[in-house]
């Protein structure tokens, strides 16, 4: 009986609730890693109810919240940290100021099991919407599907406005995110396992940071926000955002959000958006091909647009300018840390898309 009234003399109702969700989620994580099925089911039932209500719910904020609470990390620990000693009340007061801080703790580990976590370990996209992993790619066909990615390059390239040497996006970032929306949605009738619903991904104001970091986008899991680095050319943002609103919609590895961003972005009924997709991708591609056979890479370059690459040399200068960065290298390892983690291959896992793509292109 002493016990009992210990526990409800030091803990709250909040404290024994956030435990209960941390607990469950523990659960579900734990049959995740070592069951497909239950992975899939999770990601698709409570995973796809907590990324919808976070995006939602943030999603009426002109800003990021996460970029905010970023900035305002720092301060915030210092603020809880005088709370805790000025507390008043005695230890009461103080175990369960305590047990506050370690509730939200809780219920951001439990938010990133159900929106990213559990994510990692579902069924390959591959097999979801029925597009061949290609392994055993020849040298010709991987330049036969660059030539292709060139030649939509081109044709898009040709129509398009530039200012300074680069494209510009011939909209506002609002309305971009808006037809990324549509675009969602006839990928999503083509491929039913593809979740569609309205968000609004957010720029970062400080983007420059985000290049230090060597961060394109991040898809924040406890704010359920699609955040982009807008510092980059116009021509990557369409695709970056269709990238981190791939996270939001349960599409938890990069190389699979990528070809997903792909997807979306050449299905879109605007040209520009378009012209993203497949600049994009062929980027990938040149690497690719530039590995695969020095000596004719020089040829397959020559037949790009002037226009497309000046906006790859555009972006490449930002990349450089950062590239030296301490930030970027301690993200860069921490980032292949938690990529291994969760059971893909590092950052090397990104050129999988090549594959992926090479697979669309077959069908």
């Amino acid at each position: 009986m002493r016990i009992f009234g210990f526990l409800r003399k030091y803990v709250p109702i909040f404290a024994w609730v956030s435990l209960g969700i941390l607990t469950v989620s523990a659960i579900c994580y734990n049959f995740a890693i070592n069951n497909v099925a239950t992975a899939d089911t999770v990601n698709d039932t409570v995973g796809l109810a907590v990324r919808f209500a976070l995006a939602k719910i943030t999603g009426w904020l002109p800003f990021s919240l996460f970029e905010l609470l970023c900035i305002c990390a720092l301060p915030l620990v210092v603020i809880l940290t005088v709370w805790l000693v000025r507390t008043r009340g005695g230890a009461v007061a103080r175990v369960r100021s305590i047990l506050a801080i370690l509730s939200a703790i809780a219920l951001i580990l439990s938010s990133y099991v159900f929106t990213l976590g559990v994510g990692y370990r579902t069924t390959a996209l591959s097999n979801k919407i029925g597009v061949e992993d290609a392994k055993n790619i020849g040298r010709e066909e991987l330049f036969t599907v660059t030539a292709l990615l060139v030649n939509e390059v081109n044709g898009l390239a040709a129509d398009l406005t530039t200012v300074d040497g680069e494209t510009v996006m011939p909209y506002d970032f609002r309305e971009m995110c808006r037809r990324l929306c549509d675009a969602y949605d006839t990928v999503a009738e083509r491929y039913n396992s593809l979740e569609s619903f309205d968000t609004a991904p957010k720029p970062v104001l400080l983007s420059t940071v985000m290049s230090d970091s060597g961060i394109m986008g991040i898809y924040s899991f406890f704010t359920g926000e699609a955040n982009v680095n807008v510092e980059y050319p116009d021509y990557t943002t369409p695709f970056t955002t269709a990238h981190e609103m791939a996270h939001q919609r349960g599409i938890a590895r990069e190389n699979e959000a990528n070809f997903v961003a792909f997807l979306v972005c050449i299905s879109s009924d605007d040209a520009y958006i378009r012209y993203s997709g497949y600049l994009n991708m062929l980027e990938y591609f040149l690497s690719a091909a530039y590995s695969t056979d020095k000596a004719a890479y020089p040829d397959i370059f020559a037949t790009i647009s002037k226009t497309a690459i000046d906006d790859i040399r555009a972006a490449n200068a930002i990349t450089l300018a950062h590239k030296d960065s301490l930030i970027r290298k301690i993200n860069d390892k921490l980032n292949d840390n938690y990529l291994k983690f969760n059971g893909t291959e590092g950052i090397i896992s990104y050129g999988y898309v090549v594959r992926l793509t090479v697979g669309y292109y077959r069908q």
